[in-house]
């Protein structure tokens, strides 16, 4: 199996591609070619990874044009797979060379500044979290704060955020515009504004309907598509647009 691996020398931008040829085996992820590639042929190749278990959300990049969790996509199942997600990325365009029916081509999460090779930058997304105040505020006593099942299902969905920012990566609205929050920190508003357990909710709403969050979302879907989580942020900012 070929892989064609979006290369920077000095981060900024893509500056090539280098081709390598991995030995492919059964239950073999996209994560493990690039150990492969690392420990075998190019020392130099630079990427996240940390859980290995579609827990951590670190191992985001573009597979075959698609947002993907590098550790939860076999190797095996990437021909033919397409999300069929509306256009997302200024890396649209098929790097020189790609036959995508024998290679695989690997590149970096779009949306935020690349540090190297497949590392990117989040600094931007993890911003929009905190600019938010996306936590519930601690109260004093020690009387717990209980939640009946029926209340954890209303957010369940939402608390199964990693944090990958695949949303982001696949969200044409980010690709335009660098001060737009992102599906992740919306979503997240919802699911604080949504939790039995929190006092104040309305400032969720507020902090989510700022100029620069839901206001902005054309409600494209991509990161609902994309999502390896099931979290759908795209419900959940229809909601905070509608309140």
């Amino acid at each position: 199996m070929m892989f064609r691996i979006a290369r920077s020398r000095d981060g900024g931008s893509i500056t090539h591609y280098d081709l390598y040829k991995v030995d492919a085996k059964k239950g073999m992820t996209v994560l493990d070619a690039l150990f492969q590639i690392q420990d075998r042929m190019d020392p130099s190749l630079s990427f996240r990874y940390s859980c290995r278990g579609a827990v951590c959300g670190s191992c985001s990049m573009l597979i075959n044009k698609n947002p993907r969790l590098a550790c939860r996509t076999q190797v095996t199942d990437v021909k033919g797979s397409d999300m069929k997600l509306k256009p997302f990325t200024k890396l649209s365009e098929v790097p020189k060379g790609w036959n995508p029916e024998v290679e695989i081509l690997i590149e970096p999460l779009p949306n935020m500044p690349i540090l190297k090779d497949l590392v990117v930058d989040m600094t931007r997304f993890y911003d929009a979290l905190q600019s938010m105040k996306l936590w519930s505020e601690t109260i004093e006593g020690d009387t717990p704060r209980t939640q009946s099942p029926d209340e954890r299902g209303k957010i369940e969905r939402y608390v199964n955020c990693i944090l990958c920012a695949i949303c982001y990566g696949s969200c044409p609205v980010n690709a335009e515009k660098e001060e737009y929050l992102g599906p992740a920190a919306l979503a997240k508003a919802w699911r604080f504004h949504e939790d039995s357990r929190i006092s104040d909710p309305s400032r969720y709403v507020e902090a989510a309907n700022k100029p620069e969050g839901a206001p902005l979302c054309d409600l494209i879907m991509n990161c609902v598509k994309a999502c390896p989580k099931g979290v759908a942020p795209g419900g959940a900012i229809r909601e905070l647009k509608n309140l």
